[in-house]
């Protein structure tokens, strides 16, 4: 019989710890991984596939330590979230010593990565909980008003966040900083500066009311004119019925030439803090992983990419969000606006490199002839059990649907402008594919869930998979036990052809991997959940 061997690292402030389940030692590195490991984790990673969810990936585990002298110090996180690495190899078996030896650390599998915290402690053993990347639980560390007057705001602000824009968004109530000279802030870094008609002016554009400002000389009624780019917003007010910008590396202001006498909204393109500018949604969600929350870029997986792009075909994907700075925020808060409603999920691999996976229609197509890794089959199934879809999947929706072009302030009464144009106050728009199935009984429609796309084009793309997906009341989940061998062979987001003796997959059907459980009282087990 084979004997699994298990070891790990955890992390508190850049100071590693090692353990392992029966002592082990890597030769290369010079490093001991004492057996303080009591057992091997319990863990549970799952996507969550409805159209209203997060879009990332929930984990649930715990390990247990045993507590010999030390261990209690050297792991205690209770004031910590710490960064943990679970590895698992086959013991090679020396014949001639006759017992069982240490696998290569090359040859050993990641077998969980993320971060542990909720250090609970007995006479004899210390349990943490697994979740995922440290970098997303954590709350960013987001610019702060000072209260010191001009662009720091009033006393009144002191504390408060300050707005941010990445990409573009629409209708968003900027923060007046000075109620005095009526100085607005945008965003906490630049926006796009573009070449109109040779002139360089930014992409920001002032509501008044909901009537939108002019790039002319003379202001349109009820509206805001652009007069230029400053260096210094708080330094001389622009002429009446005008707008002044100041953009760059402390954020991107505006000035008016008045006071309104309706609510003042704006819209622009929000650029990172380098600088760049990005405007597809899979680009916008990299940067902000990288310079917003954090995480290095080594950590992202080199075939990063918009999942619903097929070979040379691009698909349209437009995107941005605004967050007003009212409230603290985490990098899965900011992911969650970015991904929600879209069909794209982050998830995170074994070995903690993040990945932007797509709830497409391309499973459906696999055929049962392809065989190896792809396949599970009948002969290996240790369990097979349907599980429940999302409530709000459970039955057949009659179309797709995707909302685009969100509105983030939703204008009423005396704020709207009698001028006001109605796509400046409306909520947001919706593509909508028609299901080609007969409605059923009981009328089920998509959720309207707000998302970071702004195109027509880039909802179309959704609403369709919406259709092809979930329009059909064929469509189910399975939890899968198969043996440990199978664990290399999938992970979150791969796809594999189902063979099961269940009707509807004894010719094999198509499927994608949504989640995966490991028990470490079967550790010859895993469990993987299949939608098909």
């Amino acid at each position: 019989m084979q004997q699994r061997a298990f070891m790990g690292s955890l992390s508190v402030s850049g100071a590693a710890s090692y353990f392992s389940d029966t002592g082990y030692v890597d030769e290369a590195a010079g490093i001991q991984y004492p057996p303080i490991l009591d057992a091997v984790p319990d863990m549970d990673r799952e996507l969550d596939i409805s159209l209203s969810g997060s879009g990332l990936t929930q984990t649930f585990g715990q390990l247990t330590l045993n507590l010999d002298s030390g261990v209690a110090d050297a792991f205690n996180v209770r004031n910590h979230t710490a960064t943990i690495a679970i590895k698992t190899a086959l013991r090679p078996y020396d014949m001639g010593r006759g017992w069982w030896g240490n696998p290569a650390m090359s040859a050993c599998t990641p077998l969980f990565a993320g971060s542990a915290t909720a250090w609970r402690t007995g006479a004899t053993q210390g349990t943490l909980t697994l979740a995922g990347p440290v970098e997303l639980s954590r709350p960013l560390p987001l610019k702060a008003y000072a209260g010191t007057g001009g662009v720091e705001g009033d006393s009144t602000l002191t504390g408060k966040f300050k707005p941010r824009l990445r990409g573009f968004a629409s209708g968003m109530s900027p923060i007046c900083v000075d109620s005095v000279n009526q100085i607005y802030q945008v965003s906490d870094a630049p926006v796009y500066i573009g070449n109109v008609s040779g002139t360089y002016i930014p992409n920001l554009t002032v509501f008044e009311g909901g009537v939108p400002g002019s790039w002319s000389s003379t202001s349109t009624a009820g509206s805001w004119s652009y007069q230029g780019m400053v260096n210094d917003i708080t330094a001389a007010s622009p002429s009446a019925g005008h707008y002044t910008v100041e953009t760059g590396s402390r954020g991107t202001f505006f000035r008016l030439g008045g006071t309104p006498v309706y609510q003042i909204t704006c819209s622009a393109t929000g650029l990172f803090p380098d600088g760049k500018r990005v405007s597809r949604l899979h680009d916008i969600v990299r940067q902000a992983l990288i310079q917003d929350i954090g995480i290095p870029s080594a950590q992202i997986a080199s075939d990063w990419g918009d999942p619903f792009d097929s070979g040379s075909t691009i698909v349209a994907s437009d995107a941005g969000a605004w967050w007003d700075g009212s409230a603290s925020y985490t990098g899965a808060d900011m992911m969650t606006a970015l991904l929600q409603g879209t069909m794209r999920k982050l998830t995170y691999d074994r070995d903690g490199s993040l990945r932007l996976i797509g709830l497409t229609d391309a499973f459906l197509y696999l055929t049962p002839a392809v065989w190896q890794t792809k396949a599970i089959l009948p002969e290996e199934i240790i369990d097979i059990r349907q599980a429940d879809l999302p409530s709000e999947l459970a039955l057949p929706l009659t179309c797709g649907r995707c909302t685009y072009a969100r509105n983030y302030t939703v204008l009423s009464g005396n704020q709207i402008s009698p001028q006001a144009i109605t796509s400046a106050i409306k909520f947001e728009r919706s593509a909508v594919t028609v299901g080609t199935d007969s409605p059923t009984a009981e009328i089920v429609s998509p959720p309207d869930v707000l998302t970071s796309l702004q195109s027509a084009a880039a909802a179309q793309v959704v609403a369709q998979m919406v259709k092809n997906l979930w329009t059909v009341s064929d469509r189910r989940v399975f939890t899968v036990t198969v043996p440990f061998a199978r664990f290399s062979d999938f992970h979150i987001g791969s796809q594999t052809v189902l063979f099961a003796n269940v009707d509807g997959l004894r010719t094999g059907t198509g499927g994608l991997i949504v989640g995966e459980s490991y028990r470490g009282s079967s550790p010859g087990e895993i469990t993987f959940t299949v939608l098909v």
